[in-house]
């Protein structure tokens, strides 16, 4: 069993009452709701974050890809 805490919310009335109905159809309970609808938006906020990494790439010249041995070591 996961480790739970006790909290108080203000919630919107209509937005209370849809949570009990959604539990009563789903015959669950209130705090499964809340807890699995606060879980999704983290996941979901967590994700846009991570998109907006981005990663910068500057011109440094003439690309170096196709270099050999020889480009770096003289004749042995």
């Amino acid at each position: 069993m996961k480790n739970l805490v006790r909290t108080t919310l203000r919630l919107e009335e209509n937005l209370k009452h849809t949570a009990e109905r959604v539990a009563l159809e789903e015959r669950t309970t209130l705090q499964d709701i809340f807890n699995r609808a606060l879980k999704s938006y983290l996941e979901k906020e967590n994700k846009k974050k991570a998109k907006k990494i981005i990663f910068k790439t500057h011109n440094i010249g003439k690309a170096l890809d196709n270099l050999t041995r020889k480009d770096y070591y003289s004749n042995p």
